[in-house]
């Protein structure tokens, strides 16, 4: 018994739902990504906690920190090079102030960015080395206040004695509170600071920015570890952009198949079960057969690692990626494909690229206005209102922008054909211009065959003068005669 076609819903609800599957799915991977561990160090795992961190995770907040996460890599390994944070010994701070009798000079000129510091005891040596969110928040409403509060109540200060006598604290701006936290670990397990009771992020972390701290200060030996601490995450990126694309696929299978029972499709259950496995294999395939698929996570962690600019629009530079792979694809076809097949798969590929950047935007905006509204559900409510607004701008999209592309595709095969002509005539001028040249070349040659034949008929001339002079002709001599 031959399988019958499977039923399907129209093409634009088709679309729309994809598309919601496509948003829920990546937040819901994002989240699995960057959530937070409510249990750091257990001995057992709890699926419920794991997956009540993940739903708290899963906004376009997170989604954008995970894109982004390349970046703090990026920062590392650049502070590495310039500012030497991987050793006390070589390491060249923004800016520095001192305190004495417990009052700070020089202070307020200090950023309330993320970032480390070191606190030098009267005698030069490091004592304490630090790390905050907020570096001159922590100074004030920190390290002074508590040592002031405590000084009242007759306790000792960790730092008290040095506030006292003397101290100058030397601090570096850091971009991500993820790095920040890196660095001052990795300083405080190299160098063992006297006021440093413990090493920090040793063990298993719960909060997510010192998860990732962890990973690179196990990096933080110098610029090539971290560089290599890099090329691992990296590469779990790649992976995790697999595995979403897979999942993705399996759960739209599934909604073709409900779709084809609920209107009443006769498909055997065995068949389905083939017909679902066909269609997660094709995407396993593409993924094989096409090495860009591979290299994207790669590609979006180093771009994100690299570049300062990508990371403030890393929707567009995705988006980018997959239209540059699409127009590749048309140029390598281009020239096999009628005027109609190439019209279409370029307007195929600006709408869906369009679209895609402008939803992928909005998305985190309709978001944050939901979630005031409807709390915990505005990830998933933004990725359905989402979903519905790329269906509809693409397929409103596609009543006029393929009569645009026929257009400059007509325009421009003319174009060729008017180039190819200007080429020919072109191509008559070189010859007729090399023709004359061979003309001046032959002129050339008879000119300097002439000019030898001068020279030798002078030459010749001398020779035979000197052999028979001739005498000069005197007429008195003739008269006389």
């Amino acid at each position: 018994m031959t399988p019958s076609e499977p039923k399907s819903l129209s093409p634009l609800a088709d679309q729309i739902i994809d598309k919601a599957i496509d948003n829920v799915n990546r937040k819901l991977v994002a989240g699995y990504r960057n959530k937070n561990n409510s249990r750091p160090n257990a001995k057992t795992a709890d699926y419920k906690s794991t997956a009540k961190d993940t739903l708290k995770s899963a906004s376009a907040k997170d989604t954008i920190e995970v894109s982004n996460r390349g970046a703090e890599w990026r920062e590392m390994i650049e502070k590495t090079v310039t500012h030497g944070i991987s050793s006390l010994k070589s390491i060249q701070f923004d800016g520095t102030f001192t305190v004495e009798n417990g009052k700070p000079e020089g202070l307020d000129k200090v950023p309330n960015k993320p970032g480390i510091y070191v606190v030098y005891d009267k005698q030069g040596n490091s004592v304490y080395v630090g790390d905050s969110v907020k570096l001159r928040s922590r100074w004030y409403a920190g390290h002074l206040n508590e040592n002031a509060q405590k000084t009242k109540a007759g306790e000792p200060y960790k730092l008290n004695k040095e506030f006292e006598e003397g101290c100058t604290v030397g601090y570096v701006e850091m971009k991500s509170e993820e790095a920040a936290a890196a660095a001052e670990a990795h300083l405080i397990a190299k160098e063992r600071p006297r006021l440093n009771k413990r090493e920090e992020l040793k063990t298993e972390q719960g909060k997510r920015a010192n998860i990732e701290g962890k990973k690179m200060k196990e990096s933080s030996g110098g610029t090539a570890s971290l560089a290599r601490g890099a090329a691992k995450e990296a590469a779990k990126n790649s992976g995790w952009i697999v595995f979403e694309q897979l999942s993705t696929a399996i759960v739209k299978a599934l909604k073709d198949e409900l779709v084809d029972i609920f209107k009443g499709g006769e498909t055997r259950l065995s068949d389905r079960i083939e017909r679902f496995f066909k269609k997660v294999w094709s995407v396993l395939e593409g993924i094989i057969k096409a090495p860009f698929q591979l290299l994207k996570g790669i590609f979006e962690f180093i771009v994100n690692a690299l570049s300062k600019t990508i990371r403030q629009i890393h929707l567009l530079a995705r988006n980018l990626f997959d239209l540059a792979q699409s127009t590749w694809k048309l140029f390598k076809g281009a020239k096999t494909m009628s005027t109609e097949e190439l019209v279409q798969k370029i307007s195929e590929t600006i709408i869906t690229s369009s679209t895609l950047i402008l939803w992928n935007a909005l998305d985190a905006i309709i978001e944050a206005q939901l979630t005031p509204l409807v709390g915990p559900f505005a990830p998933f409510l933004a990725a359905a209102i989402s979903a519905i607004g790329f269906g509809l701008s693409a397929h409103y999209l596609q009543k006029f922008v393929p009569q645009i592309v026929d257009f400059i595709v007509n325009f421009k095969l003319h174009y060729t054909g008017a180039l190819e002509a200007k080429k020919e005539a072109c191509e008559e001028l070189i010859v007729v211009s090399e023709r004359n040249f061979e003309l001046v070349e032959l002129l050339g040659e008879y000119h300097e065959s002439s000019r030898l034949m001068v020279v030798e008929a002078a030459e010749h001339t001398k020779k035979l003068n000197e052999h028979t002079p001739i005498e000069k002709f005197d007429i008195n001599k003739l008269l006389n005669s």
